[in-house]
C-alpha cells in the first residue's frame, strides 16, 4: 500500500484547519449574531478640521456631506472595510474645551430582522430606526448596560 506524500498530508491538514477556522465556523460558536464592523460615529467640534485630519492622517475619503434639519453638520468618511461618521453638533462656537467623541458604534449583520429578534428575546433595550416592527428591518438600535448606543445595520 503506498503511503501519501508528507505534501498531501501537509494540504490536507492545513485544508481541514481552515475549514475549522473559517468565518461560519466562528460565526456559528463564539458570534451567532455574524457581527461584523461597519462604522463609528464621533460628535466633532469642528467638522471641517476633523474632516481633513482623518483624510490626511489615515487616509480616509469623503462619501457624504450635508447639513441635518436639526442644525448638525455631518460628514461620512470610509476606508475599504469601515466607515466613519462626523457630526458636528449646533450650538455654541467651537472652543477648545468643547466636548467631542463617540456617538455610537456600528455592527452589519446579514439579517437585521433576525438579529433584532434574538436580542429582544435575550431582554435587551432594542428599538428600529425609520419603518416600526413588523416592517422589514434594515436598521436598529440597542443599549448597551451603561446607556451606550450600539447601532446593527444590513450588511452590504
Amino acid at each position: 500500500m503506498r503511503q501519501p506524500s508528507p505534501h498531501r498530508i501537509h494540504w490536507a491538514a492545513l485544508v481541514s484547519f481552515a475549514a475549522f477556522c473559517s468565518p461560519a465556523a466562528a460565526q456559528s460558536t463564539q458570534n451567532p449574531l455574524q457581527l461584523r464592523p461597519d462604522h463609528a460615529t464621533a460628535a466633532v467640534t469642528d467638522l471641517d478640521r476633523a474632516v481633513r485630519w482623518y483624510q490626511d492622517m489615515l487616509g480616509f475619503r469623503v462619501v457624504n456631506r450635508g447639513d441635518r434639519p436639526n442644525g448638525s453638520r455631518f460628514a461620512d468618511l470610509e476606508i475599504p472595510g469601515y466607515g466613519i461618521g462626523l457630526v458636528q453638533n449646533p450650538g455654541v462656537p467651537p472652543t477648545a474645551g468643547a466636548r467631542s467623541g463617540w456617538i455610537h458604534i456600528v455592527f452589519s449583520v446579514p439579517d437585521p430582522a433576525r438579529a433584532f429578534a434574538a436580542l429582544k428575546s435575550r431582554g435587551a433595550d432594542v428599538t428600529t430606526r425609520g419603518n416600526p416592527a413588523p416592517a422589514q428591518i434594515t436598521t436598529f438600535l440597542l443599549h448597551d448596560s451603561e446607556g451606550n448606543e450600539i447601532e446593527i445595520v444590513q450588511q452590504h
